[in-house]
């Protein structure tokens, strides 16, 4: 668009040259003599030579041109002045204040319009007409009225008050994002705010992540950078584990070693001796020391992350999770605090042996 754009001011005849030329990614506002608007438009559609690019106009009617958020609208006095623009489509439906995310992101939503309507509106008489409508379309979204109140607090001491003091001790520390879990994050927030820790929460749950998978489902043997689990068939211990390679070359190498420790022909005293030894992998100890049959079919993927630190301590909570199930010697490669067992929902019955980690 840049190159289009200086092909415009070097080549343009002067009698189609716009006198203003505003741009924001493929929406441009401009102004140009009356009757040229065809013929700039068709010299436009002749700069660019792959023809794939094509410009299309909209003029103004009745004295008004939306261009992004913004209306412009002509005065009686020959002047301009902004309102905020909604295509004929819109609803006015926003965040249900009865939905299940933080109360910031409530308040933002009101903060959001209130302050488009403060930077956008260019007339005090028509601010006050843009805040009543927001006012009245969120109160149909379930927004009570306290909401408002706060909302215009916050941003009347935020003109008042620039906070400096605070800005500056928040911007030395990296921002913290936790998940959202109502009631649990708001109390784990104010805490981190006691100790000047900047903290937001996100949603786990989004409409995206429920309803759009672009992807063909992966199979699981093809799945990389996973946690998985692998039960036995014959009680009802679970092997934790986590790989950043395929998920079927991993349990590969899981299953060599297993068979070649219990296919072989053991004397009584040979298993005796045997089954002291530790192997590379808690699921060959199990298999070899309590003569059992893994479940090889039934191995599954529990969890996804790239990011192999991640991936650790997720692998560290479902062994946590697992509690006594789990046959893991120790608690994977990540040390999760025992503090973090009553909000996972398991009681500190896994104690892990200091041995050699799989």
């Amino acid at each position: 668009m840049e190159s289009l754009e200086q092909k415009l001011i070097a080549t343009a005849p002067e009698d189609l040259k716009p006198k203003l030329w505003k741009r924001y990614v493929d929406d441009i506002l401009e102004v140009v003599k009356r009757g040229s608007v065809d013929k700039l438009t068709e010299f436009l559609n002749t700069l660019d030579e792959s023809g794939s690019i094509k410009f299309t106009y909209e003029v103004e009617q009745d004295g008004k041109l939306p261009f992004l958020d913004l209306l412009l609208v002509r005065t009686d006095s020959d002047g301009l002045k902004f309102l905020v623009y909604r295509k004929p489509t819109h609803t006015d439906q926003y965040l249900n204040f009865s939905s299940h995310h933080p109360v910031e992101h409530k308040l933002s939503v009101v903060r959001t319009l209130l302050e488009r309507s403060q930077c956008m509106v260019s007339d005090a008489v028509d601010k006050k007409h843009e805040d009543a409508h927001i006012e009245d379309v969120l109160r149909v979204c379930g927004y009570p009225e306290w909401s408002f109140d706060k909302v215009k607090s916050q941003m009347e001491q935020k003109k008042q008050k620039k906070k400096q003091k605070k800005q500056e001790q928040s911007s030395s520390r990296p921002l913290v994002v936790i998940p959202y879990v109502e009631k649990t994050s708001e109390a784990v927030t104010r805490i981190m705010r006691k100790h000047n820790v900047p903290c937001t929460m996100r949603p786990c749950k989004t409409l995206r992540n429920i309803l759009v998978h672009p992807k063909d489902k992966e199979e699981t043997e093809q799945t990389s950078e996973c946690v998985y689990k692998v039960p036995c068939a014959s009680c009802e211990k679970i092997y934790v584990g986590e790989t950043g390679r395929k998920l079927g070359v991993r349990l590969q190498e899981h299953r060599t070693e297993v068979e070649s420790k219990t296919k072989r022909a053991f004397t009584r005293s040979q298993r005796s001796s045997t089954s002291a030894e530790f192997n590379r992998s808690a699921l060959t100890d199990h298999a070899v020391q309590e003569n059992h049959v893994i479940n090889w079919a039934d191995a599954s993927v529990i969890d996804r992350e790239s990011d192999r630190s991640v991936r650790w301590i997720k692998e560290a909570i479902h062994i946590r999770k697992e509690g006594q199930r789990a046959m893991n010697r120790e608690e994977g490669s990540y040390q999760l605090s025992h503090a973090y067992d009553s909000f996972l929902g398991t009681s500190a019955t896994y104690c892990a042996k200091n041995r050699k980690k799989n």
